[in-house]
Formats: structure tokens, C-alpha cells, sequence
């Protein structure tokens, strides 16, 4: 970035900064929808070896690292994935791992977050 075009970044009263951010925030997602934005989980296929999990409150990469962390402390969870967009999180398990509702509400509880539902499971049952 030049010089000139530094100082007058560096110089925009906090109005016209917001502004232009707000600006270029619109303009980016109009070219770049979220993938997840398009579809809802029902429409989506799940992986046969996680949970799928919807959560309120998942806003920034350091939500997706909490919850991550948390999940990973469970036993049999091998991955997870988090999808910020969507508020989806899908924990991949060993095969054989099962949590019931209240074991993912629990998780989720201790990560910060609230658990709206459980989209899909392994095959087997809870």
C-alpha cells in the first residue's frame, strides 16, 4: 500500500471507516455466498462416522478452537469440524462411540455455546 493511501486509511474518522468496512463486507458476501448459507442441515449428507450438531453462538475462529477442544477432550471423538456459517459442528468418532443428547448438550454447555439439536448420528443409535 502506498504511502498516500496509508495515511488517508489511517486517517478516516471512525464513521466513514465503519462505513467503508460495512461497504466492503456487503460487497464481498454478495460475490462469495457461504456454502452453508445455501443449504439447510437436512438437506446436506452427514458423514456415517460423526455427529452432527447444531449450535447457537459460534461467531469467530476462537469459538470453532473452544468447541473443538471440548469435544476432543470426549473419549472415541477423532476430528472436528466446525462450520461457523452455519453453526454446524460435526464430530467425527471411533467406531463404536456413542453419546446420548445430554453427554453432546453437556460439551457443548462446557464450550460456551447451546446446543439447538442433534442433525444426524453414526449408524446405531445414541
Amino acid at each position: 500500500m502506498s504511502n498516500s493511501l496509508h495515511h488517508r486509511v489511517l486517517n478516516v474518522s471512525g464513521i466513514a471507516f465503519a462505513s467503508a468496512l460495512l461497504t466492503l463486507a456487503t460487497t464481498f458476501w454478495a460475490a462469495f455466498p457461504a456454502q452453508a448459507a445455501t443449504s439447510t442441515p437436512a438437506q446436506q449428507a452427514w458423514p456415517a462416522d460423526a455427529y452432527v450438531v447444531r449450535v447457537d453462538g459460534l461467531a469467530c475462529p476462537f469459538c470453532a478452537y473452544g468447541i473443538e477442544k471440548q469435544f476432543g477432550r470426549l473419549p472415541g471423538v477423532t476430528t472436528t469440524d466446525v462450520n461457523l456459517a452455519s453453526g454446524v459442528v460435526v464430530v467425527h468418532v471411533k467406531p463404536g462411540t456413542r453419546f446420548d443428547q445430554a453427554q453432546i448438550a453437556q460439551t457443548v454447555q462446557q464450550a460456551g455455546f447451546t446446543l439447538k439439536d442433534v442433525v444426524s448420528q453414526p449408524a446405531g443409535g445414541r
